[in-house]
């Protein structure tokens, strides 16, 4: 392999795992947001319905609802579990992370890069199915990072739509390709 190719690939993978750390600290920023979102609105529900049920008369309608309403956003976090997977993905991007550090202190030899590859990949397979339209915000991010700018260098760039920004987190959006 001639350094030329080597020095491509290093920046390849350096790039790549640079974009799963933006990657794994989006979805840890994501299901910590909905875990204090969820938290509160439920302290809200609830708090409405016991200060309805403390007054006299039997409750409305509207405050069985709050009730429900409180009860299954409670349910959707224990059983969703926002708190451990933004633990998860923190664990992830720690260790990619660590990884990164390890390529920018250690030496360009082709057996040293083939250990980062492997490790890399030991990290990819405990990560959970990847979120393919936020994997490629994250790389776009990525470009504009690094000095690209989408005006000259518009082939660089991944296309979504604003549905698919709007929904990167929630769906899986299979059929979306990179640039």
């Amino acid at each position: 392999m001639t350094p030329s190719q080597l020095d491509r690939q290093q920046y390849a993978l350096l790039f790549d795992i640079r974009r799963s750390v933006r990657y794994h600290d989006r979805r840890r920023a994501f299901f910590e947001r909905m875990h204090r979102v969820t938290g509160a609105l439920t302290i809200v529900l609830a708090g409405g319905v016991l200060f309805e049920l403390a007054g006299t008369g039997s409750p409305a309608l509207w405050l069985q609802c709050f009730a429900v309403a409180a009860a299954v956003l409670s349910a959707f976090d224990i059983v969703v579990g926002y708190a451990a997977r933004a633990n998860d993905h923190a664990a992830l991007r720690v260790r990619f992370v660590s990884l990164e550090m390890k390529m920018l202190a250690g030496d360009l030899e082709e057996a040293t890069w083939c250990g980062y590859r492997q490790e890399r990949l030991a990290i990819e397979r405990d990560e959970p199915p990847i979120y393919r339209a936020l994997d490629l915000l994250c790389h776009n991010e990525m470009l504009r990072a690094e000095g690209f700018d989408p005006v000259v260098d518009p082939a660089h760039f991944s296309r979504l739509s604003a549905w698919q920004r709007l929904t990167s987190q929630f769906l899986h959006w299979p059929n979306i390709m990179a640039a």
